[in-house]
This record gives C-alpha cells, structure tokens and sequence, in this order.
C-alpha cells in the first residue's frame, strides 16, 4: 500500500437540532460575524433564527445573503471587502454548494492581502484565516473539510479549483432539520451526486482500506434509504441518514480525490450553468462503464452492495451489473429525472468546452482507465 496523508482538523458537529448549539461553539473563536448565504434562506426564516442564537450568546452580525446561483468570483471580491472593513472575526457559510464555497474563500481573503484572481494565478496565502463555520443546506459539501473550494472564474466564466495554504473550515455543522426546505428535484439529485463521488472514490486509484468500508457504506446507504426519501421527506430520519452518506464522501475524497462525472460536471456548470448534480447523475453510469474494463473487480462489489447476485459470474459481468443497478435505482424512485445531457440546454459544441475543463483538473489523473480529451468526448456523446 502506498504511503497516504490523512488530516481532519475541522470540528464536526453532526446531528438533528445541532444547529441549536452554533452559538455555544462560535462563542469561543468570535464576536463579530458575518453570515454569508442565500435570499431564499433569510425569507424562510432560516437565517433569522441563526441571527437569534448567536445573538444570545453575546455574538452580532451582519448578513450578506445576495448571492444568487451562478455567482462569480466578483462577488468573492466584493464580500471580502465587506468582511474587512467590518472587522468579522468569525465568518459562518450558510447554504448550499456555491454559497459554503464562496464563504470559505472569504474567510480566507479576509485575512489575506489582494482579489480573489490574485491566487487564481498563483499568489500564496499567508497561512491564515478568519475563523469559518460551514452550515450546509443539502446532504453533501464535497470541498467542506479539505484547504480547497471551487469558483467560477468572473473573466472566462469557467470552474476552478482554488487551494491555499491557510484555507479551510474550522467546524462544520450539519443538521438534517435544516434540510427540510429542499426541493424533491435538489433532494434526489444531490443524493445522487453523493452515490457518483462514492463510486468514483471507491474505484480511484487513491482509495485505500481506510475509506473503503466507508465509501461503500456510503453507497449503501443512498441505495436504500432514497426511495425511502422520496415517499416522505419530511421523514427526518430519512434524511439524517442521506447526511451522514453525504459526510462520508466529505472525509473519504480527502484521500481519494474527485473523478470523471464530477470534473465533466464542473466543466458543463460555468459557462453553461448546468447544474453539477443533474449532469453528474446522468454520467454515473457512463462513468462506471468506461471503467469496467479496468475496475470490474471493484464494481462486483458495489453490485453486491446493490444487492445483486454475482455468485458463480465473472468480474467483468458481476461489474456489468452494477452499471445496469444504477440506471434501474434511478428509474424506479418514481419522479422524473433528466436521462440525457441534450435535455439540459447543451449544445454539441458546448461538449468540448466541458471536456477541456475536465482535463485541466488534477483528480482526472487519479481514475483506474486513463482518460483523454477524446475519451472525455466521447463520454459526453454517448451521453448527449
């Protein structure tokens, strides 16, 4: 087994209601906060109810909840600002996948000098921050316990992957009563999102006996607690258990790092705001076949997992299986799920411009089945 480096120093609070205790732990690192998020959360009342249990811990703050869905690194920038010349010694990220993203860079230029294009291109931080609590909205932050985030880029509206020395999440909080305001589409999609990371991680060439038995726990878990979800989400049971698959993939792809469906769905999610969820789901089973070749030994297992039988058959076809249990799971949650990438809006000429993003990011390089743009390509077709 190859030497790995494992580290979590963020504190995790996990739990139903838990949210309740987000003074207690932000008193001790600050007094002054600036909570970072989305409208839709102030008007529901979300937020005002976070502002009520920091306040009675002797914590104020101000809100910036403008940032909409495909928000730039402008916006980055702009908050910032605001974050300095306000003093915030604590900054909190409430919402989902672009707003924690957002908020953890900020926490990380509040105490940085210059704009949010400065490290883009290679400029170093000073190996600090202000002090960042993450709150998120759906079941899985993929960035939330690793020095990096995600941005898109304001000058060629593209994704990238920004990692800093000094970049992090001090405690995350996750709390499935939270979650109660998801709509059906984000739900299934985002829990979808986490069966594609923990397939891809457990395939990669990274993976190693420590997060194995977590990933396909992880697996396992969206296999059979979905439909159960879509029955009733109000159930908060139902989704405590989608958190705790979603947290799996969080500490398993600090080892594992990301693969092909999610650095396609990042190149597909800048300029052509496609949203990475949908796209990721709709290219797990594309993924998962083109590495059949390579990885059918790792597939039979998560087609056991699935609970198919794979006695007396060859790898190759016992991986086979899990392929077609993926395509069946998804048709059988019983709501309508986008099936091809042309229903997205996407153009055939936007194919390459997402596969050309993909091909920049370093955790292509860790899939069993090397890929190249052309590979990516056709990917993307067979998809399309």
């Amino acid at each position: 087994m190859k030497v790995f480096e494992f580290t979590i120093p963020t504190q995790i609070q996990f739990g139903i209601d838990s949210i309740a205790r987000l003074g207690y732990w932000a008193y001790g690192i600050g007094d002054r906060g600036i909570i970072i998020t989305e409208n839709s959360l102030t008007r529901d009342g979300t937020i005002t109810n976070i502002e009520g249990i920091l306040r009675g811990k002797g914590i104020e703050t101000i809100l910036y909840d403008g940032i909409f869905p495909n928000a730039t690194s402008d916006t980055i920038d702009e908050i910032a600002l605001i974050a300095r010349n306000s003093r915030a010694n604590v900054v909190i990220g409430v919402g989902g996948s672009r707003v924690c993203n957002i908020a953890k860079i900020v926490a990380f230029l509040s105490k940085n000098e210059g704009d949010v294009s400065d490290y883009i291109h290679g400029k170093e931080g000073n190996g600090e921050r202000t002090p960042y609590i993450e709150v998120p909205t759906t079941f899985r932050e993929v960035y939330a316990l690793t020095r990096s985030a995600f941005l898109t880029d304001v000058f060629d509206q593209t994704n990238k992957v920004l990692s800093a020395r000094g970049m992090g999440t001090d405690i995350l909080v996750i709390d499935p009563v939270l979650l109660s305001g998801l709509s059906m589409a984000t739900a299934v999609y985002t829990a979808l999102d986490i069966l594609s990371l923990s397939i891809e991680g457990y395939i990669s060439l990274k993976v190693n006996p420590l997060v194995e038995p977590v990933l396909l726990r992880g697996i396992e878990i969206v296999y059979s607690t979905l439909p159960g979800y879509v029955k009733n989400p109000l159930d908060v049971t139902t989704r405590e258990k989608l958190c705790t698959a979603g947290l799996f993939t969080s500490i398993a792809n600090i080892i594992t790092g990301f693969g092909l469906s999610f650095a396609l769905s990042m190149g597909m999610n800048g300029k052509n705001r496609v949203s990475k969820a949908i796209s990721s789901s709709i290219l797990l089973p594309y993924m998962m076949e083109y590495n059949l070749s390579v990885a059918a030994a790792r597939l039979a297992k998560i087609a056991r997992v699935m609970g198919m039988n794979t006695e007396g058959i060859a790898e190759t076809e016992a991986g086979a299986k899990a392929v077609k249990a993926v395509g069946e799971f998804k048709g059988r949650l019983g709501i309508d799920l986008v099936s091809r990438i042309g229903d997205l809006g996407l153009k055939k000429d936007d194919l390459a411009e997402a596969a050309e993003v993909a091909i920049r990011f370093e955790d292509i390089n860790s899939i069993p089945r090397r890929a190249s743009f052309e590979n990516l390509m056709e990917m993307l077709e067979k998809a399309y």
